[in-house]
């Protein structure tokens, strides 16, 4: 199989991997809420970030642990420098995902999904403002576009079968959560990048490591002082949900399937293809996010005895996820054209 190819089929897995962590790590934070309602502290914003930097420190450090028995000869041969890159590139990933998780809080899965995908429009961005260039007349029409997507998704703007209208309550339907998770694609845009010119220099698969390690260490120092200077959050208690054989059964699949396995072969096939060919690919993402959203949290409802239920097609949903995805082509399609 040519190699391109190979690549675009192995990003395609990782994309729809990606997507079944959303409604996983969504369930992860209801049980965590159950656990901790009554106490006053699941509205604080220290509970938030302890939260999130609890699950990520959990699913990274397991992904750590599988890679290091299931990849062995890459340990060995991964070099210090390819150490230094992947956490780099694992520190940005973190601080992504921490903003992403804390807004998974508040969003449905399939709403952070599309929100997530905005690194699609902000990569380009970044490579035209880091090379000093000014952004084409395509881009700046698929940031104009995405921003009437992301209007439509998040209720900002309304559609009567007679137009477009701005929501009589548009000033609270946009969450907190929406602001996280759009500084999250930002933040997620700048691993893209960094992968692509890590990846180009050395052996890409030796990221992974070293990027695993920063997410998980870093996390785990996240929490510790988030936990211990500030609130008045109980970290034993974290420690008594995580004993429950569901909770541990989510945090196995979220460190196998969107960890260890998406990023193995994101690190090891992005390289293959451009920055902006990878963007493109990327775009799939809030599509298997909604797809997963759809029937995935009724099973995990059952298996875990929560009450999470399926999200189901809404007309906001279609009309603006489908103009952030127009959006995102739109703005790659002119470099998609002349890449080489």
């Amino acid at each position: 199989m040519d190699q391109r190819l190979k690549a675009v089929f192995f990003l395609t897995i990782v994309n729809a991997l990606w997507g079944m962590s959303f409604p996983t790590v969504k369930a992860l934070t209801e049980q965590l809420d159950r656990h901790f309602i009554g106490t006053n502290e699941v509205a604080s914003s220290s509970y938030r970030v302890a939260s999130a930097t609890w699950i990520i420190s959990l699913r990274f450090s397991l992904a750590f642990v599988l890679l290091a028995v299931l990849y062995r000869s890459l340990m060995k041969q991964t070099r210090w420098f390819e150490w230094w890159a992947g956490a780099w590139i694992g520190t940005l990933f973190l601080c992504g995902l921490i903003l992403q998780t804390i807004g998974l809080a508040t969003i449905p899965a399939s709403r952070s999904g599309f929100l997530t995908s905005l690194s699609v429009v902000f990569t380009p961005l970044l490579v035209a403002a880091s090379h000093g260039r000014r952004p084409t007349m395509w881009l700046i029409a698929g940031v104009a576009i995405a921003t009437l997507g992301v209007s439509i998704l998040t209720g900002l703007i309304l559609w009567d079968g007679a137009g477009f209208r701005l929501a009589p309550d548009a000033m609270q339907v946009w969450t907190i959560g929406d602001t996280l998770t759009t500084v999250a694609s930002i933040f997620f845009s700048m691993q893209i990048i960094f992968i692509d010119r890590f990846g180009k220099q050395m052996n890409p698969a030796a990221l992974t490591p070293g990027m695993f390690a920063a997410v998980s260490v870093l996390a785990v120092m996240a929490f510790v002082v988030t936990t211990r200077w500030f609130g008045s959050i109980d970290a034993s208690e974290f420690v008594v949900v995580s004993k429950q054989t569901s909770f541990w059964l989510l945090i196995l699949i979220l460190s196998v399937f969107p960890s260890l396995l998406a990023f193995s072969w994101m690190n090891t096939y992005q390289p293959l293809v451009t920055a902006v060919q990878a963007a493109v690919i990327y775009t799939m993402e809030p599509v298997f996010v909604s797809s997963w959203a759809l029937f995935l949290p009724g099973i995990l409802s059952v298996a875990c005895g929560l009450n999470y239920a399926n999200e189901t097609l809404s007309l906001s949903m279609l009309l603006g996820g489908g103009l952030i995805l127009v959006a995102n082509v739109l703005a790659l399609l002119p470099k998609e054209a002349n890449a080489s």
